[in-house]
């Protein structure tokens, strides 16, 4: 029930509109691009951002907080995932 526009970099979950910013739509596109495979913290911040702002960051957490609010909502099945100690995954439960 996710669907991404990528030429018009719109985002939609459960047929309503998602209001995303740059950042947040990049993200999930990197997600749902790639779907099922688990990326780690290195990885997207240099897809993202182009570089890596080091362990001690938290900018990517606070950018995934970010877009489970706007993803994950109540009612449905979490899309966005954790892997403890190795990075973020789109799936559904």
């Amino acid at each position: 029930d996710l669907r991404l526009e990528p030429s018009a970099r719109r985002a939609w979950r459960a047929g309503r509109e998602l209001e995303l910013t740059r950042t947040e739509y990049d993200l999930l596109e990197l997600l749902v691009r790639n779907a099922g495979i688990v990326l780690d913290h290195s990885t997207i911040y240099d897809r993202i951002w182009g570089y890596d702002f080091g362990p001690g960051s938290k900018n990517l957490a606070v950018y995934i907080g970010y877009l489970r609010r706007k993803v994950d909502l109540p009612g449905l099945s979490p899309l966005i995932h954790t892997v403890r100690g190795v990075g973020y995954t789109l799936r559904a439960s």
